[in-house]
Formats: structure tokens, sequence, C-alpha cells
């Protein structure tokens, strides 16, 4: 019991911790300037970010209430609010690419925005001409495989250590731990000079 009792203790902290790491003021500061902006110039657009930055800081919120894995196609939808708005702000520079041919397994809540909001400003936004994140997510005979990929600068050209536990990735970190504890994940990062893909693989439950 104590030590059922300290991994839930641990589970609530990991989650805290994603939360407040998605409390951004800059990510909300620039969708509230593309929204002004797109209020004058494309009124229909400017609706739909409104209604995209509602439901991606909504899906925050509510994931702190999240004591179980959620189903994969409700934390996809929460990506793609936020691929929407950071794609509005910074347009040609950033393509997203769905590339879904699974969505029926669980996944703790906030396990893949962090890792899509790393490949953006890590990875595309390093470079001057942009890139693609690839969304992609695939069933195994034994497991379902959920890949985040851009074709971004990589971490080493970034200076960045991803399996340190620095400041630039306490996100990928914070999943790494979720998905252990929750769905007996495992996440791995394979990064190099043209880019990186992060893989998370979900065992299936034993019959």
């Amino acid at each position: 019991m104590e030590g059922h009792n300290e991994q839930d203790a641990g589970l609530a902290q990991l989650q805290i911790d994603v939360m407040l790491s998605q409390i951004q003021p800059h990510f909300l500061y620039n969708s509230l300037a593309v929204i002004s902006h797109l209020c004058k110039r494309d009124p229909n657009e400017a609706q739909r970010a409104i209604q995209d930055l509602s439901a991606f800081l909504r899906g925050n919120m509510e994931s702190l209430k999240k004591r179980s894995p959620i189903p994969f196609a409700q934390e996809l939808a929460h990506v793609r609010h936020y691929l929407y708005l950071e794609q509005r702000r910074f347009q040609a520079r950033l393509k997203v690419v769905y590339d879904i041919e699974a969505d029926g397994f669980l996944v703790p809540a906030l396990s893949l925005q962090p890792l899509a909001e790393n490949a953006v400003r890590h990875g595309i936004l390093k470079k001057e001409e942009g890139g693609v994140v690839t969304i992609r997510s695939r069933e195994k005979d034994d497991c379902f495989l959920v890949q985040v990929e851009d074709n971004g600068i990589g971490f080493r050209r970034a200076g960045q250590q991803p399996d340190l536990g620095d400041h630039c990735h306490i996100g990928i970190e914070n999943v790494r731990g979720r998905l252990g504890l929750m769905v007996h994940g495992t996440l791995t990062i394979d990064s190099d000079d043209s880019g990186t893909t992060v893989t998370i693989h979900i065992p299936k439950p034993k019959e």
C-alpha cells in the first residue's frame, strides 16, 4: 500500500510539473497578437484561432484532473490546436504533416504536446527557412508506436543534450516518467544534424 501511495504521489507531482511547464506567457501573448492581426485581415480565421486557443488552454487545465490515461485521439486533438496556432504565427516556416494510422489506445494527458513544442521551438525554428513537423502513429503486433519527427537542426547543433534533463527538455523527461508510470511506455530520442525523431512505444495489454 505504501508503494502504491508513493507512486500516486510521484504521478501527481509529474502532472503538476507538466501543467506548470505549459503555462507560458509568451505563447499566450504571441497567440493573442496573431488573433489581433487576424481580426483585421481575416475575421473567420480569427474566430477559429480563438476557438483553438480556448480549447488548448482548457485542455491544459483539465489535464490536472487526469489521474488515468486518455484516448490518443483526444491528445492528438489537443496537439492540433497548439500546432494550428503556431502555424498561424510562423506561416510558411512551419509545415505540419499528420500521418495517423492508429488511435485506439491510451496515453497520459499532455504527453504529445510537449514533444511537438520541442520539435517546433528547438528544431524547426532554429532554421531560417523553417521545416516540417510530422506526427505519426502506427499499430504493431505487440505495441502502439507514436513519433514526433522534425527536419530541424538536431540537438547537437542546437547545443542541447536531450537525455540530461536540462531546462529545455524538462517536458520530455516529464513525458517519459508519466509514460512509464501510467501505460508502461518508453520514450527514445534519435537526433542528428538533419533533425530529431522522438518515438513512444506503448505495449499492448496482455490478454
